[in-house]
């Protein structure tokens, strides 16, 4: 069995979105010779999360709208300011929670070359904290 990761890196433009990957992924798989085993999504950052689901821009809107409605923003966190690297102030706890909710990573079969997706899913980085530049990695294992 042969291991191979690829570095993805993703732009985010909300502070909360859906951003879909699966033609990133398919890049990453078709690059690595692969054909046959499991491919994992893996994303770097504790305010994002990796998820499947359909394919409908809508829906997309649905999933970032209950999550801002299903962990507010304003509630009295204790991890809810702290300064980042760049000397701002950052009110982020709620993002850490969504996250939390929805998980760092996906697997997906690989099978003859190709990522065992159905007719309507799409991978996608979940931005819980943005607008920022994610990095992901997709790790792929098999023969």
């Amino acid at each position: 069995m042969r291991c191979v990761v690829e570095k993805i890196f993703v732009k985010s433009q909300q502070s909360t979105e859906l951003i879909r990957i699966t033609d990133q992924v398919r890049r990453a798989v078709a690059m690595s010779g692969l054909k046959n085993g499991m491919v994992n999504v893996f994303t770097f950052h504790t305010t994002t999360a990796i998820t499947i689901n359909e394919n409908d821009p809508k829906l997309e809107e649905d999933i970032a709208r209950f999550m801002v409605k299903a962990v507010p923003e304003d509630d009295s966190y204790g991890h809810h300011r702290f300064y980042r690297r760049d000397g701002r102030m950052a009110v982020n706890a709620y993002s850490h929670i969504r996250a939390s909710l929805l998980g760092a990573n996906v697997t997906i079969p690989l099978q003859t070359g190709e990522i065992m997706l159905g007719a309507r899913q799409n991978i996608y980085l979940v931005e819980l904290d943005g607008p920022q530049t994610r990095g992901l990695a997709v790790q792929i294992m098999g023969e």
